[in-house]
């Protein structure tokens, strides 16, 4: 197969959607080896100044070529290949969609990603700007695209919800791959009490629900003997102002760090240390921390909703959003040192569910489904 794969999310400082195409394209590439992989930094109107820290492969079956491209000599590539007077570089037989945009592709067949439907079902959480682009690419994809990826089953049945019956009425290709750890998981899980403190991991944004997660590290503060400290790693969202504002607050009092956007060797040093992963995400459509977390042996609490539960399994702490226990489950794990090492080897079982290589085989399948 000759494929096409969109990358250009990899160029800016990656959140969830661009670690998903640069982690899925490297699979691709080993899972691969006799098929062409087309890498394309630039992908419809997302257009790169500089793509100098995007996805970058040395393989054999890998070229990028468009890499190097001015987003002027970008932009007349695809405007020419949206009025039909050319193909891509390649000509690719498949090209797969990651950054919520479905160009046309020529006389290729156009697989998309389907992350989440947030935009949709809680458009509270997201600006007007973004919520419409991802609105515009979706339906954009349910007119163009041959092949859907969903990265969980909560995702799908979400989508199923909004569009009953789309997938079927079009014979629209689907598959479920769901996402992995960037990073390797240990060979065991902890055998000793950490003494790092509590780790939340995600942009800061109303859809983390970092409010509900400062308000409980006040609460534990008043009933620890511990009280260990919250470490926050995530870079600046829409409609953090209130957010960055009480931070401040809780750092001035040594109960919060802030560190902003981290590299990915930080960050795995930052779960192999944590105590345990808060995540208290009101929304996902799979919720990478948690099983990067797990895959470090890091214990994680999270919210019972949307793919939570489905990527956690087993292996994590459920509160609920309802009853507010958070608090009950960090001063649990505090407190019991064995109910602690227990949650740390079924976190690092959990984790051990999740393999690009089986997400990236799902994807080959359903290509050659869709050709």
């Amino acid at each position: 197969m000759r494929i096409g794969f969109d990358v250009a999310q990899t160029s800016a400082p990656k959140a969830g959607c661009g670690w998903a195409a640069d982690l899925l394209a490297k699979a691709l590439a080993d899972s691969a080896p006799s098929d062409e992989i087309y890498l394309y930094h630039h992908f419809g109107s997302w257009l790169n100044p500089d793509n100098s820290k995007g996805t970058h492969l040395s393989r054999a079956n890998v070229k990028e070529p468009i890499r190097s491209m001015s987003v002027g000599e970008a932009r007349r590539l695809w405007a020419a290949v949206a009025a039909g007077d050319r193909e891509l570089p390649g000509n690719p037989e498949i090209v797969h969609s990651n950054c919520y945009q479905a160009p046309k592709v020529g006389g290729a067949k156009l697989v998309y990603t389907v992350y989440d439907m947030s935009f949709w079902v809680h458009p509270e959480f997201t600006t007007e700007e973004n919520r419409l682009a991802c609105q515009q690419g979706t339906l954009e994809a349910i007119s163009r695209a041959a092949g859907l990826v969903f990265i969980s089953q909560s995702a799908r049945r979400e989508f199923d919800r909004i569009f009953p019956g789309f997938c079927d009425r079009r014979n629209v290709a689907v598959t479920v791959a769901p996402l992995a750890s960037r990073f390797p998981s240990l060979p065991a899980s902890r055998s000793e009490i950490p003494s790092g403190g509590w780790l939340a991991v995600g942009s800061l944004e109303p859809r983390k629900n970092y409010v509900m997660l400062l308000d409980a590290i006040e609460r534990y503060w008043e009933r620890s003997k511990a009280r260990r400290r919250l470490t926050i790693a995530g870079g600046p969202g829409w409609r953090s102002d209130e957010i960055c504002q009480r931070i401040a607050k809780l750092e001035s009092r040594g109960q919060v760090r802030y560190l902003g956007y981290v590299s990915e060797q930080r960050l795995r040093q930052l779960y192999q240390e944590a105590f345990a992963l808060i995540f208290p995400s009101h929304y996902e459509g799979f919720g990478l921390p948690i099983v990067e977390a797990m895959s470090q042996g890091c214990p994680v609490i999270t919210a019972r909703n949307t793919s939570l539960e489905e990527v956690g399994g087993s292996g994590a702490c459920y509160y609920s959003e309802i009853n507010q226990d958070l608090v009950e489950w960090m001063l649990r794990l505090e407190s019991l040192a064995d109910f602690y090492l227990e949650r740390s080897g079924l976190a690092l079982a959990q984790a051990r569910n999740f393999d690009w290589n089986f997400t990236a085989e799902k994807v080959l399948e359903l290509y050659r489904q869709v050709l």
